[in-house]
C-alpha cells in the first residue's frame, strides 16, 4: 500500500556543499538583568560588542571553533564564550551524548535559558521565536517582538550524523540544511478501493 512509504531526500553528510545554517534564538518575556550578567561571568568569559549587525557576525566567525554565542538587548550586546567546559556539562542534560553536550544550542538551552535565566518551557511564538539572520534577529528586538536575542554559530552537518547515530534529539531548530531540495508538490495516489 502506498501509505506504508514516505518520500526521503538523502545526501551524504560529507558533500561538501551541504552546510547547516545557525538559527538564533530570541526571548520574548525574559529580560537581561545585572544579575543575570553576573552569573553568566561565572561560566562565560563576557565582552561587550558594538550592537551592530557587522560586529556580532564577526565575533560569533573568531570564536566559531569555541563553545560561544552573543547577546543582544536592544540596548547592548554581549559576546559571550565558555570558560570550564566540565562546569557547563554539570548543568547539562545526563543523558546527553558527548557529541550534543558541548554544542552551542544545548549549553544556551540548558545553561543559560534553564540555569541562568530561569526559564522553563519554551513555547514557540509565545516564549521564543526564531530568525534565520543576524540582521532578522536585532530588528525583531528592536520593534518589540523581543526582547533578547541570542545568536549563534551553525552546528556542524558531521556532527548532526554523530549525534542522530545515538538517538538524541538537538534544541528544536538547531539543523536548518541548505540546501534545500526543489519545493514542489508530493501527491500520492490512493485508489477508490485503497483501505487506509
Amino acid at each position: 500500500s502506498a501509505f506504508n512509504f514516505h518520500m526521503c531526500y538523502m545526501v551524504p553528510v560529507q558533500e561538501e556543499g551541504l552546510v547547516v545554517l545557525p538559527t538564533h534564538r530570541l526571548l520574548t518575556e525574559s529580560e537581561l538583568t545585572a544579575d543575570d550578567l553576573r552569573a553568566l561571568t561565572a561560566l562565560f568569559t563576557v565582552s561587550e560588542v558594538a550592537p551592530t549587525v557587522e560586529s556580532l557576525e564577526a565575533f560569533l566567525k573568531i570564536y566559531e571553533k569555541e563553545n560561544a554565542f552573543c547577546v543582544y538587548d536592544g540596548s547592548k550586546a554581549y559576546g559571550l564564550f565558555l570558560k570550564d567546559e566540565n562546569h557547563a556539562s554539570e548543568l547539562i542534560n545526563a543523558g546527553c551524548p558527548k557529541e550534543a553536550c558541548l554544542l552551542d544550542v544545548v549549553i544556551l538551552r540548558d545553561v543559560v535559558f534553564k540555569h541562568v535565566l530561569k526559564v522553563g518551557k519554551l513555547k514557540m511564538d509565545e516564549h521564543i521565536m526564531y530568525a534565520e539572520s543576524t540582521t532578522d534577529a536585532l530588528k525583531k528586538v528592536d520593534n518589540g517582538q523581543a526582547k533578547l536575542a541570542f545568536l549563534v554559530n551553525p552546528v556542524n552537518p558531521e556532527t548532526v550524523w554523530q549525534i542522530a547515530q545515538k538517538c538524541w534529539r538537538l534544541p528544536e531548530k538547531s539543523t536548518d540544511f541548505y540546501p534545500k531540495p526543489v519545493s514542489g508538490l508530493t501527491m500520492m495516489d490512493i485508489s477508490p478501493e485503497e483501505k487506509l
